[in-house]
């Protein structure tokens, strides 16, 4: 998979668990500032993921980076907006579970 698309795809994991989180499911309560918010844990999600894969020893097992995009994700949400650890926890584990969805369900093209 290259970078960027790994970029993308880590952001939009991030930032739809962290929004999700934020309005606890109620999606009529969203507003510009939610959406920012999660765009920042994104953001950080994603350029910590591109960093971990310039490594050698970057996972190439779905599962090991589901949990590896679950645990960034979870910190970056904890940078982009301290609130409850159990939010950020929550969102960690949201992420988790939408990059092991997305890996299962999403056929990669050459």
């Amino acid at each position: 998979m290259n970078r960027l698309r790994l970029m993308g795809r880590k952001f939009s994991e991030a930032w739809t668990s962290c929004i999700l989180c934020m309005v606890q499911g109620d999606l009529s309560v969203l507003t510009v500032h939610h959406a920012v918010v999660a765009g920042k844990t994104g953001l950080y999600t994603a350029a910590a993921v591109l960093l971990l894969s310039f490594s050698k020893r970057f996972p190439n097992n779905q599962y090991i980076l589901a949990w590896l995009t679950g645990v960034i994700t979870m910190f970056a949400d904890m940078i982009s907006h301290p609130s409850h650890i159990i939010e950020n926890i929550c969102t960690g584990l949201g992420a988790g579970l939408l990059a092991l969805i997305i890996s299962k369900t999403v056929r990669e093209t050459k």
